[in-house]
């Protein structure tokens, strides 16, 4: 593992940590009004309409179920689960629940306008349901001791001084100011590292990352604080992003690609005026901004990245990198 890998999983940005996939795409209603009114009230129509006693108007309800029985895993649904919102549904097997899901999805879409502006609701429900799985986590954590200071050394200024070492401060001046010796240093690192490895929830990575964050002095360091909070809150950016898509996809893959032709990525990242620290930040930034808006405009981003993807498999011929994006 590279150091911007570690610094960047130190901040949460582990694909360990991913939230489940978005969403499939709301598919289009293909029923005219009457047939809904019709389907609706139980009357007989040529095609299979039904709610199965989800209303359209409390859509979080039909994302949590959606959410339970099509995916497993730490942020989906158990056999269990499953098995309850079938018998409160009166859902009969899994072909009824195809039927059901369709029927919602439709008159989601009726109601929304369109089938990303469904599937893009649905992402920021499920973003705000990792958020409190997140904080539960760190309260537990908290109840059993592993977020208690080290050495005297909380996690917050563990953090803040680290984000001052990779800012390029000289480690002994830091240590010295803070009253600390560099054996103590070392052992408090050594446990706060440990803590994190065997945390599966990334509960403390995740206040790792916010407090190293916070402590930025990097040119995109307020950038990432809003985006960190916005994240919290499960709410949109107040502040537009610093490039567009493009400006940034290029900087990720003069990265990917000064990698594969065993060159160092924060020299590039230097080339182009920026340091581990301002990629790290910018990269909170972005990601989010893209989260808030990638089933809205899934096509435009696509477009883009298909251009930048050409413009450099043509600048390095010969050279693949791997660049995962994914819409």
């Amino acid at each position: 593992m590279g150091f911007l890998d570690k610094i960047k999983n130190k901040l949460g940005m582990s694909t360990e940590q991913a939230p489940p996939p978005p969403p499939a795409a709301a598919p289009e209603p293909d029923r005219d009004d009457d047939d809904d009114q019709a389907s609706a009230s139980g009357s007989s129509s040529d095609h299979e309409f039904d709610l199965a006693g989800f209303d359209p108007d409390e859509e979080d309800d039909f994302f949590h179920a959606v959410l339970h029985m099509e995916s497993d895993g730490q942020y989906g649904g158990t056999d269990e689960s499953r098995a309850e919102i079938m018998r409160q549904r009166g859902i009969r097997d899994r072909s009824h629940w195809q039927t059901v899901k369709d029927s919602v999805y439709a008159m989601l879409v009726r109601k929304h306008g369109s089938g990303e502006q469904v599937s893009q609701r649905e992402l920021n429900w499920r973003s705000g349901q990792m958020q409190k799985m997140i904080s539960g986590n760190q309260a537990k954590a908290a109840a059993s001791g592993e977020m208690n200071p080290v050495e005297g050394i909380t996690l917050q200024a563990w953090a803040a001084i680290n984000a001052a070492i990779v800012g390029g401060a000289a480690t002994d001046g830091l240590l010295k100011g803070a009253g600390i010796d560099k054996a103590r240093w070392d052992r408090a690192s050594a446990e706060w590292n440990a803590r994190m490895a065997r945390d599966t929830t990334f509960a403390i990575t995740t206040v790792y990352g916010a407090a190293f964050q916070a402590a930025s002095q990097g040119k995109f360091g307020d950038l990432a604080r809003e985006a960190n909070a916005a994240r919290a809150a499960n709410r949109e950016l107040t502040m537009p992003p610093p490039m567009t898509h493009e400006q940034y996809w290029n900087i990720m893959y003069e990265q990917s690609y000064a990698a594969k032709q065993g060159k160092d990525p924060t020299a590039a990242l230097k080339a182009m005026g920026l340091t581990i620290v301002d990629w790290t930040d910018l990269s909170t930034f972005m990601g989010y901004h893209f989260e808030r808006s990638s089933q809205l405009k899934w096509k435009e981003y696509e477009v883009i990245h298909k251009k930048v993807e050409a413009e450099f498999a043509a600048k390095y011929p010969g050279v693949k990198a791997d660049v995962d994006i994914a819409f």
